[in-house]
């Protein structure tokens, strides 16, 4: 950390916390009726008899795991009561529980406008053997804050209750007179730890806050010193990251990292807990001084460390439990406090650090922006480093041979987050794109182009980057209509620059045709040659082609229709863009893909092709539609007959009504003719094992193997080779999916290949007549529907 956030963290670290993360006292028991259904009246302390009753009533708790709520003895082995089968006497009892209540808020930090409230959640019984692995409670409201946990009298060993917060430790027994009282933060990690004898009987509660958590009148014993230290901060250029690094700017914003966890829904400045509170507090006066926005935010952060294996845990979380762990002797003192990861692994370093804002709240807001802005490392500091919370997910990498080993965290933390109120527009507009263009279009539409302008200059910089991390849809959309608005040529093409044509939206066809009016023809060719330029006709294809499939026609079409005469020409132009990338992405597909993926992987481009042909006719590009229906009927064997039928049933299925426009006829007539000819040569002879396939390779070995495979009267062929040799025979077998068994017999050198054609020589030739006849009976259903006379040699 920079010098100037480390003084900036150390002046809000003594600040320090006005209470503790967990209190604990006692109240009468007589303070307390309670009945539960099915067993009766409870009476204390409770006796074995009693507690066995109430297992009997009750039911297998189970545990939250992210979204999700599962049953799993290994991490939560104790019985459950819910609050439905539960009666209290609430008069007599809140005469004892108010006061309580009252006592936790001072404990907890809690200013006197802060009022608790305690909502019943559940009965716990826990039984011999019985635990909870350490674990977080998850807020079940937007107001609740911590959980409260009543301890009703009863004898037991073990079954100690561990709260923690970051570096600090509490462990909490029970009493067999008196009703024990816990309360403690929602986001402190707690275990319950095996229960030796006797059972462990409480009511969990779940602890509201109404009216504010932050005391008015916060401290301000040091506004005066951080004012300074902020200031200072804004106006000093970021330290260089490598010795040949130029000076760089001012930093752009100040994000302090708080101790507590917060959820998107539960955070609210109102709602902060303890420290976190107060430190904010003072974070606010600074901001009100030097004119700064401040927010409040949930950010990611990602941390890499090096470490040693020391293999030392096993099970749940940092804690696992084994039967017969003896509670009673451990001693808290003696713990060993070094960095570890969940799975043992000791870390060492921190190698590389990343903080990233996903959600923040402004003043006086209950709801939660949705954002997504990187965090430079000069910007932020904290009193607690992330090592030190507990993360959500972490990897492990072993030796590579290049780097040691590797342990890596993911952490969910808030954050208080504050910069220069005249900075406002492009800190924002980094951290939300669509914000931005939302403003500048506001500023447009209010007739100050100048000013619009202005700020658009001001975001170019950045764009291309934060563009890239909006994963929201709308935004291009937003985006072109802000372009078509902007009516200056080279800044709306650095903004629209970043986007990628397969982020055209059916309701976006519509801008570019505006576009094509705004700014002519060669303005919007040069405009989509950039979104295609890193279309790989060979890399993630899929998302072309659903684009191909779904919005190419309806971009036509608005293009068609659009003012100035050269829309169909432009369309004609993206077309031909357009098929040049499919015409190669078959070829591709034709000479890489493995034989057990080519024909499905072809069958997908089928949709695609009937969409352009489509766009051809309403682009009144009839050559184009010639050229590809040509290249579709060719007499190339390495097309799959299942490509021109795909096209042919998706037109039947989605096209019905404008089938006579389209043009399909040949390739009708063409597949007819094909399947018809194929059903022609008749099926294969039972003792007849040839296998006619193409081998792509020209060695003499796949020579070789090529004269075994036509040979119709061998099934079985022994063949002596090198190691080598035969791994490239295996390699060619399994490529192109051959009928074929390819064992190695290890006798002799060098050893034999021994290779075996399989029953499914025939059952592929079944397969494939049957699959032909059925196409030649649809296509002979459909013959008028295409306007075809069928042609059937059968």
């Amino acid at each position: 950390m920079h010098f100037a956030l480390e003084e900036i963290s150390r002046q809000l670290a003594a600040i320090g916390a006005p209470g503790s993360f967990a209190t604990q006292s006692t109240v009468a028991a007589d303070d307390l009726h309670l009945e539960v259904k099915g067993v009766g009246r409870v009476r204390f302390p409770v006796s074995a008899a009693a507690a066995r009753k109430l297992c009997a009533a009750a039911r297998p708790a189970r545990h939250g795991f992210k979204d999700q709520t599962r049953l799993d003895s290994k991490v939560r082995d104790t019985w459950e009561i819910p609050k439905s089968r539960i009666s209290i006497d609430q008069r007599r009892w809140k005469k004892a529980l108010g006061p309580a209540l009252e006592q936790i808020r001072s404990k907890l930090g809690l200013p006197e406008t802060c009022r608790l409230k305690a909502e019943l959640h559940n009965l716990l019984v826990y039984a011999p053997g019985q635990f909870f692995v350490t674990h977080q409670d998850s807020e079940k409201a937007d107001d609740m804050i911590g959980t409260l946990v009543v301890s009703l009298p009863s004898k037991f060993t073990g079954g100690s209750f561990v709260i923690e917060h970051h570096d600090e430790k509490r462990r909490i027994g029970g009493s067999d007179t008196k009703l024990t009282l816990i309360a403690f933060y929602a986001d402190c990690r707690h275990e319950v730890r095996p229960i030796r004898q006797g059972h462990r009987i409480v009511l969990t509660y779940n602890l509201i806050a109404e009216g504010g958590t932050v005391a008015a009148g916060s401290p301000e014993m040091r506004a005066d010193v951080l004012t300074e230290l902020v200031r200072d901060f804004f106006e000093t250029p970021m330290p260089p990251r490598w010795s040949t690094d130029r000076s760089r700017e001012p930093p752009d914003r100040l994000v302090y990292l708080l101790d507590h966890e917060y959820t998107q829904r539960g955070l609210a400045w109102n709602r902060l807990k303890n420290a976190d509170a107060a430190r904010a507090a003072a974070l606010q006066e600074v901001a009100r001084r030097l004119d700064c926005e401040i927010l409040l935010a949930l950010t990611d952060v990602h941390e890499t460390w090096t470490c040693e294996d020391d293999d030392y845990g096993y099970g749940y979380g940092r804690r696992r439990w084994a039967w017969g762990y003896d509670d009673e002797d451990d001693d808290d003192e003696s713990e060993d406090h070094s960095q570890s990861d969940e799975n043992g692994h000791e870390l060492i370093e921190l190698v590389d650090g990343s903080v990233e804002l996903r959600h923040w709240v402004g003043p006086g807001s209950r709801r939660a922006e949705a954002i997504a802005a990187r965090v430079d490392d000069a910007e932020v500091c904290y009193t607690k480093p992330s090592v030190d919370c507990e993360p959500f997910e972490s990897g492990y990498e072993g030796f590579t041979g290049n780097a040691g080993n590797t342990v890596d965290r993911w952490y969910h933390r808030a954050a208080v987050v504050l910069w220069p109120r005249e900075r406002n527009f492009v800190i924002r507009a980094k951290a939300s794109p669509r914000w931005a263009v939302g403003e500048i279009g506001k500023t447009l539409r209010a007739g100050k182009t100048e000013q619009a302008l202005d700020q658009m200059r001001r975001v170019l910089p950045f764009w291309p980057q934060v563009v890239g991390r909006d994963d929201k849809s709308g935004l291009m959309e937003k985006t072109l209509r802000l372009a078509v608005e902007l009516g200056d040529a080279a800044v709306a093409a650095e903004l629209l620059a970043p986007f990628r044509l397969k982020g055209v939206t059916l309701k976006a066809a519509p801008l570019v045709a505006r576009l094509l009016d705004r700014y002519g023809n060669a303005w919007c060719r040069k405009l989509v040659l950039g979104w295609t330029s890193e279309e790989r006709f060979y890399e993630l294809p899929e998302e072309v082609l659903k684009w191909l499939g779904s919005a190419l026609p309806a971009l036509s079409r608005a293009l068609c229709g659009a003012t100035p005469s050269d829309g169909p020409a432009f369309a004609r132009w993206l077309l031909e863009n357009r098929w040049a990338w499919t015409e190669e992405h078959i070829k591709w597909v034709q000479k890489n893909a493995e034989a057990r993926e080519f024909t499905k992987t072809l069958a997908r481009v089928s949709v695609p092709l009937l969409a352009t042909i489509e766009s051809c006719t309403i682009a009144k590009h009839a050559d184009l539609r010639d050229r590809m229906i040509a290249f579709l009927v060719a007499d190339a064997d390495d097309l799959p007959v299942q490509l021109p039928l795909g096209l042919l049933r998706a037109a039947h299925r989605d096209r019905r009504e404008a089938l006579p426009d389209l043009g399909l006829l040949p390739l009708h007539e063409h597949s007819a003719r094909m399947l018809a000819t194929r059903l022609a040569v008749p099926a294969r002879a039972p003792d007849d094992w040839s296998i006619k396939t193409a081998l792509r390779c020209s060695c003499k070995l796949c020579a070789t193997l090529s004269r075994f495979l036509r040979a119709s009267s061998e099934s079985r062929f022994e063949w002596p080779l090198a190691k080598e040799h035969r791994k490239h025979v295996h390699r060619v077998i399994d490529s192109r999916d051959l009928p074929l068994l390819h064992k190695t017999r290890r006798t002799g050198r060098p050893f034999t290949l021994v290779l075996e054609k399989t029953a499914a020589v025939f059952e592929r030739d079944a397969s494939e007549r049957t699959f032909w006849a059925g196409e030649i009976e649809w296509l002979e259903k459909t013959t008028a529907a295409f306007g075809s006379e069928f042609v059937s040699k059968r």
